[in-house]
């Protein structure tokens, strides 16, 4: 899936404008610091780089690039096991992405924004199972409920949330 293109995104890439509408959001200028002017494979190659870090940028950038890169996190979670251990720790891949994506989803939402709702809830069921298969597995390192709980809360808070948009 990794080397597949991406799904075609129409018009150009976001500009500033785009990543920070309200001119002078901080956290939304690094996020085009981050991203701006990548194409969504660059975009993807950059997000692997540390998901944990990147996903912020997702959060605060404005709608409109949003839509343009949300292929970004729609191949990592179609293509990255929910769970993983690094020295020996146990670490969830997609903390915070759920969180992350439910911010744009805002009541005002910009109509491209609103247009991914079909795209993020098989996203959703595929981590929610994920995370359900890991947990049974019993694997010595998937160890810690507390994490485990965040998360389904997470994913689960993301899936309420969107009912919202279905009818709309």
């Amino acid at each position: 899936m990794t080397g597949k293109p991406f799904r075609d995104v129409n018009g150009p890439l976001p500009g500033e404008r785009d990543f920070d509408p309200h001119e002078g959001d901080l956290d939304a200028l690094v996020a085009w610091e981050n991203f701006g002017g990548l194409t969504l494979k660059e975009a993807y190659q950059r997000f692997q780089e540390n998901p944990f870090v990147y996903q912020e940028d997702f959060m605060w950038m404005g709608g409109k690039a949003f839509a343009y890169y949300f292929p970004v996190l729609e191949r990592y979670l179609l293509v990255t096991p929910v769970w993983g251990a690094d020295e020996e720790a146990e670490w969830c891949q997609v903390y915070g992405l759920g969180a992350a994506i439910q911010f744009q989803f805002s009541d005002d939402c910009l109509p491209e924004v609103r247009e991914l709702v079909p795209r993020v809830f098989p996203l959703v069921a595929q981590v929610k199972e994920s995370i359900e298969a890991y947990v049974d597995s019993g694997h010595p390192y998937y160890s810690d409920p507390e994490m485990q709980q965040h998360v389904i809360r997470e994913w689960n808070e993301l899936e309420t949330h969107l009912q919202q948009f279905q009818n709309k």
